[in-house]
C-alpha cells in the first residue's frame, strides 16, 4: 500500500509555501500525483480610506481582486512543482469551500492542509474548515502546524492508541508512513471515565500488528486521564522524543451544521506543535 494521489490545499497564507514544498517533495519521492486545490476566500472588511486619511495615516494599498489572489497562489504552487519536475493538477472550485474540500478529498489517498492560525485569516477559507475535512472527507488528513519548521521526513512517529474505531482507521491509513519510519512509538491513551478492554499490556496487540508489517515499533502504556490531560501528554511526549508526526483518530460529530470535536481532537488542532495525521 502507498499513496498515489495527494491533495494539498493552496492559499495565500504565510504558511502555505512550506506546506506546498512538503507536498511536492512527498509527491516526488513516492511518486504520487499531486493536486492543488484553491478555494474562494474573502478577506475581512477593508478599512475606510477617508477615515484613515483623516487620522493622519497613509491610505492602505487597495485589496487584491479575487482573480489576483488566485493567480498569486497558482504561480507559487506551479513554481515549486517545476523545481521538482512535477506535473501537477490545479483545480479552483467556486462553491462552498467545506463541501468542495470534502468532495475532492474523496479522490485522494491523503489530504494535506494547514492548521488554522487565528492571527492569519488566510489559513481558513470557511468556518470549521479543517474539522470538516477530517470528519466528513472520508480520507486521512495531514495537518501541518503554522508555527515552527516542518520536518523533511517522518522518521519518528507517535501513534495515539485507545483501541477505538477512529484510532484503528488512522493506523491503517498511515501505514505507508509507519512502514517508512525509523521508529513508531505506540502510546496507549485511556480516558479515565472509560473502561479499558485492551488487556494487561494495552497497545501490545496493535504493536504486534505493526510488527508483522515490518514496522519498528515500541509500545508505551499510559494511565487513564481526561481529554485535556491526554492532549497535553501527547504534545509533551512529542516534544520529549523529538517526534516528527503524531497519528491519531479524529473524534467528533455534526450538530446543526456545525462540527463538534472530541476533547483530544480539539486540543491537538488548537495547540499542535508537530504535523498530525488524523482519520475519522
Amino acid at each position: 500500500m502507498t499513496y498515489r494521489t495527494l491533495l494539498v490545499h493552496v492559499d495565500n497564507s504565510q504558511q502555505c509555501r512550506a506546506r506546498v514544498e512538503l507536498a511536492v517533495e512527498f509527491a516526488s519521492r513516492l511518486p504520487a500525483h499531486l493536486t492543488g486545490i484553491y478555494l474562494p476566500f474573502h478577506p475581512p472588511g477593508f478599512p475606510d480610506v477617508v477615515d484613515i486619511a483623516g487620522a493622519g495615516l497613509p491610505p492602505p494599498p487597495p485589496p487584491e481582486s479575487d482573480a489576483q489572489r488566485l493567480e498569486r497562489a497558482e504561480q507559487m504552487f506551479m513554481e515549486i512543482c517545476r523545481r521538482q519536475a512535477l506535473s501537477p493538477e490545479w483545480i479552483t472550485p467556486s462553491l462552498d469551500p467545506n463541501r468542495e474540500m470534502q468532495t475532492h478529498a474523496r479522490y485522494a489517498d491523503l489530504v494535506i492542509v494547514g492548521q488554522e492560525d487565528r492571527t492569519d485569516p488566510e489559513t481558513t477559507p470557511a468556518r470549521g474548515f479543517v474539522e470538516s475535512v477530517v470528519l466528513a472527507g472520508g480520507r486521512p488528513v495531514l495537518i501541518l502546524p503554522y508555527a515552527g519548521k516542518l520536518p523533511r521526513s517522518f522518521d519518528n512517529i507517535l501513534l495515539a492508541w485507545d483501541g477505538g474505531r477512529e484510532a484503528a482507521r488512522a493506523a491503517a491509513d498511515a501505514m505507508p508512513l509507519l512502514c517508512a519510519a525509523k521508529t513508531v512509538h505506540v502510546m496507549h491513551v485511556n480516558r479515565g471515565d472509560r473502561t479499558d478492554p485492551l488487556g494487561p499490556i494495552p497497545g501490545l496487540d496493535i504493536g504486534l500488528f505493526f510488527a508483522r508489517h515490518g514496522v519498528h515499533v515500541e509500545v508505551t502504556p499510559e494511565r487513564g486521564a481526561n481529554d485535556i490531560a491526554v492532549g497535553d501528554d501527547l504534545l509533551s511526549r512529542a516534544a520529549d522524543m523529538s517526534i516528527d508526526l503524531i497519528v491519531m483518530g479524529g473524534y467528533g460529530h455534526s450538530r446543526v451544521q456545525e462540527w463538534v470535536l472530541g476533547g483530544v481532537t480539539r486540543k491537538l488542532l488548537e495547540t499542535m506543535t508537530v504535523p498530525v495525521l488524523m482519520s475519522h
